[in-house]
């Protein structure tokens, strides 16, 4: 219970990303506010590390030299991070012409896309009943949308595009952390990415952030900010390394099928459009991703084989 209560907080806190993610455009640019979203981070969890190197008196400098002894580490580590770089700008950057709804939805195509990568770069093979259930979900997804929208077509905007794009460099991210990232523990590996990512963000911020135009005064933009940075940085990608170790990638990419239902859920509540969430499509919809997440989870396969065995010893 405490796993699925894990998964759903995950999904909950990514979907709000994305609702937040848009009212940041009214302070400051996508890169601006990506800069400092991931300076403030690099500064809270490499707060975190030195505390925990203390208390584990542990010698500060040995640890940092650790680190850093691997040029073939720091290479990887900027291409993890220039990927997740890549994905929260593009974010920012579609929002300003698309909806989190329309993000929310997109989203969902990021697990497919990650299988494309893994069956290609990794090698990986992917059972033919969970390629069923991303499909599944998917399409479930874009019922959703449909539903929400009260459209009869899906309008596709310039930002979706732009979005699109953002998906396959998270989609690489993933798959890059999968293969490079099991040689550091959670929160260094959490350290590595955000400084990687301050470094490639620090440049571009300054040049094109247009940092003048940033709304600092507000509190609008305070509220915003501090929300991305705590929750939907840091505490989500610490649930995600944990979720991984503790229930596998399949079922964390199979709850986040659920995010665009609470993007859209957010939607009808604060547009007071609470008929869409009965509508026949967006409930169609939520019966597909029920069942895209039966299909992906691990634990159907390590049931069948386990009949499988009950039957062959009888």
């Amino acid at each position: 219970m405490s796993s699925l209560f894990t998964l759903l907080l995950w999904a909950w806190l990514m979907a709000s990303s994305f609702v937040v993610s848009g009212n940041m455009s009214a302070y400051a640019s996508p890169l601006a506010t990506s800069g400092f979203r991931f300076l403030l981070a690099l500064v809270v969890i490499t707060i975190a590390l030195l505390f925990r190197w203390h208390n584990a008196k542990l010698n500060m400098a040995e640890q940092c030299r650790q680190l850093f002894q691997s040029w073939r580490r720091v290479c990887q580590y900027l291409l993890i991070s220039g990927a997740l770089v890549g994905f929260f700008v593009g974010l920012f950057r579609a929002l300003q012409s698309t909806t989190p709804l329309h993000t929310s939805v997109l989203y969902t195509l990021i697990p497919l896309m990650g299988v494309l990568i893994a069956r290609v770069w990794l090698k990986e093979r992917t059972s033919g009943v969970r390629i069923l259930g991303f499909l599944l979900g998917t399409i479930g997804a874009l019922s959703v949308l449909l539903a929400t929208q009260q459209a009869l077509s899906f309008q596709w905007n310039s930002g979706d595009s732009i979005f699109l794009g953002a998906c396959f460099l998270l989609a690489l991210h993933v798959v890059s952390v999968q293969k490079w990232g099991r040689s550091l523990n959670a929160l260094s590996g959490a350290f590595m990415i955000m400084l990687f990512g301050s470094i490639w963000l620090l440049p571009v911020t300054l040049i094109w952030g247009d940092l003048a135009g940033v709304k600092w005064s507000h509190s609008g933009f305070w509220v915003n900010v501090l929300y991305l940075t705590f929750f939907t940085t840091l505490l989500t990608f610490i649930l995600q390394q944990r979720l991984v170790v503790q229930v596998g990638a399949s079922r964390l990419l199979a709850i986040s099928y659920t995010i665009p239902v609470w993007v859209a859920c957010y939607t009808a509540l604060s547009q007071s459009h609470l008929g869409s969430l009965l509508d026949a499509g967006f409930l169609m919809g939520v019966l597909l991703l029920l069942l895209a997440l039966v299909l992906i989870d691990e634990r159907i396969k390590q049931r069948s084989s386990l009949h499988g065995q009950g039957t062959s010893a009888k």
